[in-house]
């Protein structure tokens, strides 16, 4: 390699690693004018089943050690959930418990982009059960909050799964 293409290589180098460095260093950050609600939890599903007591004929031919008394059919039930901000529908899903088997938890997170300033937002997490399911009577398979956020530019209103898991909460993005 001649004197003067090792300088030119050289010279390249240097003038591509200055470049990197100045523009490593230009300001990339915006202000943002947006706010966020986020919804964002994760629950373990509602497993729905039938069961029906076996025959004396069924249990005839198991072993004494491998008998049970009944035998249950069934599967994990899907999920809607809708999120409503000032009377406007925002979201409308269906979700289905993760896992080949769907056997696993339900992960919920979304981001919904809104003007900053004071907003009524509703969200709706219900399990679809069958009709017949007593779980449908005493709502323990759906979970609802409805609430006004105010919400500065750059903030996030967070809707997530309380302490019990048994309800959804806010949380005030100046709180904890």
């Amino acid at each position: 390699m001649s004197t003067v293409s090792t300088l030119a290589s050289i010279l390249v180098t240097v003038a591509l690693t200055v470049a990197l460095g100045a523009l490593s260093q230009w300001p990339v950050h915006q202000e943002p004018d947006e706010a966020v609600v986020r919804l964002s939890w994760r629950t373990e599903p509602v497993r729905v089943e039938e069961c029906r007591a076996l025959t004396e004929e069924e249990l005839a031919g198991v072993p004494a050690h491998m008998r049970r008394t009944e035998e249950c059919v069934g599967g994990f039930v899907d999920y809607a959930l809708t999120l409503a901000i000032d009377g406007r529908q925002a979201l409308t899903d269906t979700l289905a418990p993760s896992g080949l088997r769907r056997d696993r938890p339900v992960h919920v997170l979304h981001d919904e982009t809104v003007d900053p300033g004071k907003h009524r937002v509703e969200v709706t997490f219900s399990a679809l059960v069958p009709a017949e399911d007593p779980r449908r009577e005493d709502g323990s398979v759906t979970l609802r909050w409805s609430g006004q956020m105010s919400l500065e530019p750059g903030e996030i209103g967070l809707v997530t799964l309380g302490p019990s898991q048994s309800r959804l909460v806010h949380r005030d993005p100046d709180g904890p």
